[in-house]
């Protein structure tokens, strides 16, 4: 399974009939949870090309090793 480099943790609980994601993103330094009812995993994991911390923090990336090979 691929999954996004900028996601420090993962942590996938149950209860009841409700799955609780928590999750922490590097990119803006946050905690974050997802309730979902069936097995649907964050953008983080699950696409994590489409999301928009993921697309800035990689172009920010981009443009300093740029920079350097300029």
């Amino acid at each position: 399974m691929r999954r996004c480099p900028y996601l420090e943790e993962l942590v996938k609980d149950q209860r009841a009939f409700l799955r609780v994601y928590r999750f922490d993103c590097h990119v803006d330094h946050q905690s974050k949870r997802k309730y979902a009812l069936r097995d649907s995993p964050p953008i983080c994991v699950r696409n994590y090309e489409d999301c928009a911390l993921y697309q800035s923090e990689k172009r920010r990336e981009d443009s300093t090793i740029t920079r350097y090979t300029d």
